[in-house]
């Protein structure tokens, strides 16, 4: 017989066994509570336990978590089975009838009459097929969902990433112990909520994939589920998960690291929100499920191009938008369709659209679909799905939509401007006459600056989003301004208005684009890369071929924005090592430039000229694309200058930015299991 200090202490053996790993680390008592202890419900945390048999941590409910999971796709499947039957027997019933059976085509008139409508409505339905949202769910392929989980993650750059389970055919399970350590936790709810203001309040100005209630629903099924209670009905607790850990991730991209440096928890969230994703794709009950997640990793990618090709998740989006009919809207849909959904599917298109346009122009590519194969009105601001109880935050959402379209109008310019600029180099048909140029000038700069004068009040936008700077708006004006009027292979403007139109605004962009570096208001780092770039070419060019914009510029304001522009790019490749090689192309034709302007000599004036056109010699071979692996060796004059301030060649140095960059390998080992005093840190 065992003593009772040998019995106290296999009790307390038992209970440091079977205490939480929480609280074993932190040598805490647990008071073994279910299925969350206090001291992790206190903390907002999931509560785990070791199973050894697994050699994992599991959530102390993992049991009954499971029962309830098989309990509920045991449901979903009988409900399958009930509808495949029904479906069946109306196929049946359906085809039992045939229209030109004699008994429906008879010898009365009205049989015949009844065929015909028969007919007629059998080919509206078919080609409704096309444009109208599918009832049912969708399949793709014999693996439901993971045939397009695969497709977008092959987008995403993530090497460490388990294949073996994108290719297997069963339905996925919990997520599984073999994914990346370095994810994160979910943070305390206060620090979720500050985070969720930031993304709303700065890092949604040109996607407006979700509103602030979707948002917060999504948040509270995911929490619901991190603290084992039971989760929103009708909610899809998967989807909930991937989305709130994609906007964590989004919030925190630039958020300051007490410790300096980007903070990991970022890059954590993004692995975090990958674990779910082949349940995302198989679980979602429709396509609008299936598109959100695409265009919020998308979003994701814009910001940070190391994780993946933002071309690839773009175009997927886009297709998926057109199968689903995004881009066509009938006037039945108008009639028939709940009003709530139908400003849902026009938020996502012109997100994809948005997604889409800012790619082709920055790359010089082709564009998804033409604007003449759309027919979808822009969303409505005062369409909000569900009242906000705040209404201050209720007119700051209202603003933020007028703004989003406002910035959709403007892609729309600027497709226009591309379009008719690339038209000038097709041979003219009947079918696709050229354009004249010169009335079509005339007709787009009134509309441009009316879209200036139009712009959404900057005071009715909430102070933190980049809508409230007036830079930004600015940058977004003359970056059109310059797309209009900048040199290209097919249009050489000879004009010297034009030439300096073209010099101010590649100069007025510099200076808003500082200006918003300065105040750490840049959105998407590649994108002003490119911009900021291609402005600066445009002064050094107007400044080496225009003596009239040397004659009104003083040589002290040239050399300025020169070294404005300069400073600019060597900040931004700080953040963005994609910039480093226009930071480096810019510091050699400036300083070539610079000299050349101060020089009063006319021998030294004329040989910093040489030496100026053998720089751009070098640089100008290197912007053009290699043929079967060997660089293009042409010789360089001003007369080829315009090429390299056209977006297609240059589009080649950034196509690392869209695509699968080779940045330097970055370290996600940091990331600690419970980041609660960080994640508190960082919010506030």
């Amino acid at each position: 017989m065992q003593s009772p200090t040998s019995s106290r202490g296999n009790q307390r053996l038992a209970k440091g066994v079977t205490a939480c790993q929480r609280c074993r680390r932190r040598k805490q008592k647990c008071d073994l509570k279910y299925p969350n202890c206090s001291n992790c419900e206190s903390a907002h945390v999931l509560c785990l336990t070791y199973h050894s048999g697994k050699q994992a941590e599991i959530p102390r409910n993992y049991v009954s978590n499971l029962e309830a999971q098989v309990e509920k796709l045991s449901l979903e499947n009988q409900e399958l089975r009930t509808r495949l039957q029904t479906n069946s027997y109306n196929l049946e019933a359906t085809s039992s009838i045939d229209p030109l059976s004699p008994t429906r085509t008879g010898q009365s008139p009205t049989g015949s009459e009844e065929s015909t409508t028969h007919f007629q409505d059998l080919i509206k339905s078919v080609k409704n097929v096309v444009v109208e949202p599918s009832r049912q769910p969708r399949f793709l392929g014999q693996s439901s969902g993971i045939t397009l989980a695969r497709l977008v993650m092959a987008a995403i750059r993530i090497d460490s990433l388990p294949i073996a389970s994108l290719t297997s055919k069963k339905r996925p399970q919990e997520p599984s112990s073999s994914y990346p350590t370095s994810q994160a936790s979910l943070p305390p709810r206060q620090a979720a909520e500050h985070l969720l203001d930031v993304y709303f309040q700065y890092r949604t100005p040109h996607l407006p994939i979700l509103e602030r209630s979707e948002a917060v629903e999504a948040f509270d099924s995911a929490y619901c589920h991190a603290t084992g209670r039971t989760a929103p009905e009708g909610r899809v607790v998967e989807i909930d998960i991937f989305t709130t850990y994609l906007i964590l991730a989004i919030a925190l991209f630039d958020v300051p690291n007490p410790s300096g440096g980007r903070p990991t928890q970022s890059e954590g969230c993004f692995r975090s929100a990958l674990v779910w994703i082949e349940k995302v794709f198989a679980y979602s009950r429709n396509d609008i499920e299936t598109l959100r997640p695409i265009l919020l990793l998308a979003q994701f990618v814009a910001l940070f191009p190391s994780q993946g090709s933002l071309w690839h998740l773009t175009g997927t989006a886009l297709r998926v938008c057109i199968d689903m009919g995004l881009h066509w809207e009938t006037e039945d849909q108008n009639l028939n369709m709940e009003r709530n959904m139908l400003h849902i599917r026009r938020r996502l298109w012109w997100s994809a659209y948005q997604f889409d346009r800012v790619l082709c122009i920055t790359l010089g590519r082709p564009f998804g679909i033409i604007d003449e194969s759309i027919a979808v009105p822009l969303p409505d601001p005062r369409m909000i799905s569900r009242e906000s109880h705040d209404s201050q935050t209720n007119e700051y959402d209202i603003h933020h939509q007028e703004a989003h379209n406002h910035l959709f109008h403007m892609s729309k310019l600027e497709s226009e401007i591309k379009h008719v600029q690339h038209n000038q180099a097709w041979s003219p048909k009947i079918a696709y006459p050229r354009t004249d140029y010169a009335a079509w000038i005339n007709d787009i700069l009134p509309r441009l600056r009316e879209w200036y004068h139009s712009i959404p009040p900057l005071e009715q936008s909430h102070p933190s989003s980049i809508f409230a700077q007036q830079a930004y708006w600015d940058a977004i004006y003359n970056n059109a301004i310059l797309q209009l009027y900048r040199p290209s292979a097919t249009v050489i403007h000879t004009s010297a208005e034009e030439f300096i139109a073209s010099f101010d605004a590649a100069c007025n962009l510099i200076a808003s684009i500082k200006i918003l570096q300065r105040e750490g208001k840049v959105d998407v780092l590649w994108k002003s890369t490119h911009q900021l770039f291609m402005a600066g070419l445009g002064v050094i060019y107007g400044l080496w071929l225009s003596k009239e914009i040397r004659d009104q510029n003083p040589v002290s304001k040239s050399i300025s924005t020169l070294n404005s522009c300069a400073s600019t790019l060597a900040a931004l490749s700080e953040s963005f090592p994609g910039a480093t090689g226009c930071r480096d192309a810019f510091d050699t034709l400036s300083s070539a430039t610079v000299d050349w302007l101060v020089t009063q000599n006319a021998e030294e004036k004329q040989q910093n000229r040489v030496d100026f056109e053998k720089q751009m010699e070098d640089i100008f071979r290197e912007l053009q694309p290699a043929k079967d692996g060997i660089p293009v060796a042409s010789e360089f004059n001003f007369n080829d200058m315009p090429n390299m301030l056209s977006t297609d060649a240059f589009s080649e140095m950034l196509s690392s930015a869209a695509q699968w960059p080779d940045f330097q390998t970055m370290d996600f080992s940091a990331t600690a299991n419970d980041g609660s005093e960080f994640w508190y840190q960082t919010a506030l």
